[in-house]
């Protein structure tokens, strides 16, 4: 797909300012934060700032997985469409050829009997008054 200049600009005045929160709620959260581990005895400080981003992609990651997999049966039946259209059209043009070949015999059969009946026409009948 082209990318115009319209598209281009509208792609950054949405990731220049989603860039601009990220980097500013980066910086300003930038104390630790203690991470538990609950069954376990560790105790991780990590910045606040990087506890949330990773929550949000891991969220987005999960998000997606969950979408793909939802989508698996239509993918299927899209396939499954695909390969009957594909079967349909395949006979469709294998019946236009036998109807166009049928055809032509039909067109050969006439005209071989419209010359045979030329030939073996019968003589012309004598005039009514020559008797």
């Amino acid at each position: 797909m082209k990318k115009t200049k319209l598209f281009k600009a509208l792609s950054l005045a949405v990731i220049a300012p989603v860039g601009i929160v990220l980097v500013t709620f980066s910086v300003v959260n930038r104390h630790d934060v203690p991470i538990n581990f609950w069954p376990l005895p560790e105790r991780v400080q990590l910045p606040l700032s990087a506890v949330v981003l990773t929550t949000l992609i891991v969220g987005v990651i999960w998000g997606g997985i969950a979408a793909w997999l939802a989508a698996g049966a239509v993918r299927r039946r899209s396939r499954e469409a695909a390969r009957r259209t594909d079967a349909a059209e395949t006979e469709a043009r294998q019946l236009k050829d036998r109807v166009s070949r049928l055809e032509a015999d039909i067109r050969d059969t006439k005209t071989a009997e419209a010359g045979h009946l030329e030939n073996t026409a019968a003589p012309a009948l004598p005039p009514a008054n020559a008797a």
